[in-house]
């Protein structure tokens, strides 16, 4: 889809959407990426089961509520996570002003993260509770840059409908685990507009995955960034968690599915699980690399939210022994349960400043603390 947009154009892009979603959402990108789409998503199912079979039982844990998708013009990874068949919730963006989000989620924001000022403190309040967000491409500008001003920022340079090749930057990141299926490093698309990453605090921010064909072409190499906010951490990648396009650059890359696969890094187990599939005889190899890289991190970051979940609830070690309203020096204030768990931040006068799972903060009686 052409981005290319001005607001009113955007607006009537989102109504579009929004029908599509009633319409059973027709998928995005053309015949060739929804075939690798759909391999990639067996690929990565199959290396779990074969590989990582530990991995997979966290993942098998993981439940609807785990997962908070927020829905999109751009990007949909709903349905990533529908071929890889991962519960998951999905809401618009009104949707997220008027919800409670829970410190032990992950949030994952579609583009073009268009949320309103109450939606983008709540999401700014959840991550610093311990909350996980993860966004992509516009909602650099639109989410992170205006929730967490001074980490990272978009460069100003859009991209042109492009591939690049990425280079995995910090291989023992439990996020990147198993992120190529060769030796080749993967090729990451970049829709038309795609905004390039620009780090601002290089000392807080690590970069996962970056590239230098990126660099020299856009000013920047940053693929996919991450930094830690209070308690939580938030991950932004250029581009989109749906594959929708890719170039085929080489030989290699014009392979079909199942002459890559048996030249690359998985075990024999997997390959022979795969290879009696005959969608990978239609499928292109550098279509499915690229399509399987967008995948497999999507499936470390459910898995590694799943495994912060007993770091997070630990946090919240006291209880209040009834309702309460925690009042913040400004004014105003939010109701806190009584039973609900609570992390104190400060402790003065014979009252403690407290913090709920869905990010409020304020004052109460240390007397109301179990």
């Amino acid at each position: 889809m052409n981005r290319a947009l001005s607001r009113s154009s955007l607006f009537l892009a989102a109504f579009s959407c929004a029908l599509a979603a009633y319409a059973g959402e027709a998928p995005l990108g053309d015949a060739n990426m929804k075939l690798a789409n759909d391999a990639a998503a067996k690929v990565v199912k199959a290396r779990m089961k074969n590989e990582r079979p530990e991995d997979l039982a966290w993942l098998e844990k993981a439940e609807a509520a785990d997962v908070v998708i927020v829905s999109g013009v751009y990007d949909r990874v709903q349905d990533v996570f529908r071929a890889l068949e991962l519960p998951h919730t999905v809401v618009s963006p009104r949707q997220v002003a008027k919800m409670t989000l829970n410190a032990k989620q992950l949030v994952i924001v579609n583009c073009p993260g268009e949320l309103g000022p109450i939606a983008l403190e709540k999401v700014r309040k959840f991550v610093n509770a311990g909350g996980f967000l993860y966004t992509t491409d516009w909602a650099l500008q639109n989410v992170v840059q205006r929730a967490f001003p001074g980490f990272v920022r978009f460069n100003g340079n859009q991209t042109a409908n492009d591939v690049v090749e990425v280079e995995v930057k910090s291989s023992d990141n439990n996020f990147l685990k198993h992120l190529k299926l060769s030796k080749d490093n993967p090729k990451w698309w970049l829709e038309g507009s795609s905004y390039p990453i620009r780090v601002v605090k290089p000392e807080k921010v690590e970069v996962l995955i970056t590239s230098r064909e990126m660099k020299r072409k856009y000013g920047d190499a940053p693929i996919a960034v991450t930094f830690q906010y209070g308690d939580g951490r938030v991950l932004h990648i250029a581009s989109h968690f749906y594959l929708q396009q890719n170039q085929i650059r080489t030989v290699a890359e014009a392979k079909d599915g199942k002459a890559y696969l048996k030249d690359s890094v998985l075990t024999a187990a997997t390959n022979k699980a795969l290879l009696k599939d005959a969608s990978f005889d239609k499928v292109r190899a550098g279509d499915l690399q690229s399509a399987y890289a967008a995948q497999q991190v999507t499936s470390n970051l459910v898995i590694e939210r799943k495994k912060d979940q007993g770091r997070v609830q630990a946090l919240y070690n006291r209880q209040l022994k009834a309702p309460a309203e925690a009042k913040p020096s400004g004014g105003g204030g939010a109701r806190i349960s009584a039973g609900a768990p609570v992390k104190v931040l400060e402790e003065r006068d014979g009252r403690a400043k407290v913090r709920g799972m869905d990010g409020e903060e304020g004052w109460v009686s240390k007397s109301q603390l179990e």
